[in-house]
């Protein structure tokens, strides 16, 4: 569903302000961002999905509003989760990097959202009546693709644990160190827990529940509580 100009910006130029692809960007340069780079924008109602084919990789997906998590989905079907985001962030440095690959990618929405999907020829292609706005978004497309390698590295971290047990930890480690705090809410389900980690998810079941038993962590459904911290010591 396409969206009017008009009511993007009355309805959501807060999230807009808060999106870290455009700080330190005023109302009327967010506005001419739009104008110039005439996106596709779509609506997603909560668990609907769309499929991002191999050659339409070269797109800036700009989550507006809402929480979308993104998929890989190789020939036999099977998913691996590589990001939930929201409106305070963008899943365009992704593709960017992957475009060349013959990669399917899924996006599925968590809640309702909108997204804007941009050709990133508007960025890199100097375009001098509108090369101010393109440089401060350059800017903050390299710090988010700093957060993305973080992203990707504490994913090579877990998945390279040799044990299930120690995936887990080390997952749960990465979590509580990003809230500091003992205790929080996780944004995966267990299925898609099971996918980010490359573990059956039955064996993920016990693995939760033999921790808990040993009195390591306490959970409830999404929400965990760190009670030991001596398996976090790597």
């Amino acid at each position: 569903m396409n969206l009017q100009s008009e009511t993007l910006f009355a309805e959501y130029m807060d999230d807009l302000r808060s999106n870290p692809l455009f700080s330190g960007m005023s109302d009327a340069e967010i506005t001419a961002f739009f104008a110039y780079a005439k996106p596709e924008y779509m609506e997603l109602e909560p668990e609907q999905h769309i499929s991002i084919a191999p050659g339409d990789h070269y797109k800036l997906g700009v989550v507006l509003t809402g929480s979308v998590t993104v998929f890989t989905t190789d020939y036999s079907g099977g998913k691996t989760v590589l990001n939930t985001l929201r409106n305070t962030g963008h899943i365009g440095t992704m593709q960017f990097m992957v475009s060349k690959y013959n990669v399917l990618y899924e996006v599925v929405a968590e809640t309702p959202s909108t997204l804007a999907m941009v050709n990133p020829e508007v960025l890199v292609v100097t375009n001098e009546a509108f090369v101010t706005v393109q440089h401060k978004m350059l800017v903050n497309l390299m710090a988010a693709q700093r957060q993305l390698f973080m992203s990707l590295s504490q994913h090579l971290i877990c998945l390279s644990q040799k044990t299930i047990r120690d995936k887990v930890l080390r997952y749960l480690q990465i979590k509580s160190e990003a809230e500091r705090s003992y205790e929080f809410t996780l944004s995966l389900s267990r299925e898609d827990m099971a996918s980010y980690l490359s573990v059956d998810r039955a064996s993920l079941s016990r693995t939760l529940g033999k921790l808990k038993r040993e009195g390591v962590i306490d959970f409830r459904k999404n929400h965990f509580k760190i009670l030991s911290t001596q398996y976090f010591k790597y």
